[in-house]
């Protein structure tokens, strides 16, 4: 039988709650700007694309005390709870969130930074986004904390979700194969580069004021081992023992165990070639994409793999890892190689330095793949999503 509230869900607009505690933020510009991080990015940019697309009432609920640009939007209303503002922690037992639920008229929560909704009131409806597996198939690349709360409360939040996202299809394999009774329930809703993605004109004195060299590869994302920059310096010193003299930048937050590449790989003969940039703008950002001779992305495990896309779409031919979700999301405008193969991703960077053909059809190919993906249709989808599970 289908309830009355149902039905009348059908007949309006619907009211979402969207749980906003993925972000990290960075102070920059005299303020705090959201720092480099994909669940963030995903939250910030679905949460616009929502609005826009002007089907649902969205409504943020903030855990925490984040003073970010996002969280003062006048077309994005903010709510909170008294037990949340002083432990935002307590999201994770899902406190408060039933009595915001009922005190805004919620349809539904979603919970859009991986586990969610176990401990949530049973009439509530919620859908979950699970960006990745990692702290399961990769445990050793995260806090012990996140590995046993995976362990604990994956599957109470995926029988209790009413639907769950998941970005590629590499992670609905993925999680098919550990609960293969979530399969009714569970949708791929790519993401998608930003608009500000682009090519565009250099600025004066770019290289100067953040210096790096005048020919460098770009490795973009979280400053962390499941990255795998150490790969990426092997690659560099590699490439100069074959005779180009070309820089690295690694750009990204400061992450969990964090340590500098060059000197746990004691490449140290390339260390006057390497750039770490912590908290970049987003404007320079796209810059370095831009300016880059190649993006060099080796992660040992990706639930999609958010640079690719924004390299591609600024003009940056990529070398990524070959696993994951990476080829899935590169497709033929990518070149790949063995995450754990310095010699191979070395190879595949010194075809992109002396191929022009080879660089040209990647640049060519990846601007197509690019546009292909976009943060409405992200938002498309996943209003569509919200809709079954009140049918």
């Amino acid at each position: 039988m289908v309830r009355k509230a149902d039905l009348a869900a059908r007949r309006r607009r619907l009211r979402v709650g969207l749980v906003v505690d993925g972000f990290v933020g960075r102070s920059a510009a005299g303020g705090v700007q959201l720092a480099n991080g994909g669940v963030g990015v995903y939250i910030e940019h679905l949460a616009r694309a929502l609005v826009a697309l002007d089907r649902v009432d969205l409504t943020l609920i903030r855990p925490g005390p984040l003073d970010l640009a996002l969280l003062r939007d006048p077309a994005l209303p903010t709510v909170s709870h008294p037990i949340l503002r002083r432990l935002p922690r307590a999201r994770w037992l899902d406190l408060g969130l039933a009595s915001i639920a009922r005190r805004h008229r919620l349809d539904l929560i979603h919970y859009p930074n991986q586990l969610g909704g176990a401990f949530l009131a049973r009439h509530v409806p919620r859908v979950i986004t699970l960006h990745d597996l990692t702290p399961l198939t990769l445990p050793g690349t995260h806090p012990l904390w996140s590995v046993a709360g995976y362990r604990l409360l994956l599957r109470q939040t995926l029988r209790r979700a009413g639907a769950v996202i998941v970005d590629s299809q590499f992670v609905r394999d993925e999680l098919l194969r550990i609960a293969p009774w979530i399969a009714s329930r569970l949708t791929v809703v790519p993401l998608a580069a930003a608009d500000r993605f682009r090519p565009r004109s250099r600025t004066p004195a770019f290289r100067e004021r953040l210096g790096i060299p005048e020919r460098f590869l770009l490795a973009v994302g979280v400053l962390e081992p499941r990255k795998n920059h150490v790969a990426a310096v092997h690659a560099l010193a590699r490439l100069h023992a074959a005779g180009e003299s070309i820089g690295l930048v690694i750009a990204g937050r400061t992450g969990w165990r964090w340590q500098d590449p060059v000197a746990a790989t004691r490449q140290l003969q390339v260390r006057p070639w390497v750039r770490i940039l912590e908290n970049v703008p987003d404007e320079e950002l796209v810059e370095l994409y831009g300016r880059a001779e190649a993006l060099v992305y080796p992660s040992l495990s990706e639930g999609f793999g958010l640079p690719i896309l924004e390299a591609m779409a600024c003009g940056c031919p990529v070398v990524a890892s070959d696993r994951s979700a990476l080829p899935e999301v590169g497709g033929d405008a990518a070149l790949y190689a063995p995450p754990d193969d310095p010699d191979a991703i070395a190879r595949q960077l010194l075809v992109l330095l002396r191929d022009p053909a080879v660089r040209r059809g990647c640049v060519e190919r990846g601007r197509a793949r690019a546009r292909a993906y976009s943060w409405r249709r992200t938002a498309e989808q996943t209003a569509e999503v919200y809709a079954s599970v009140l049918r």
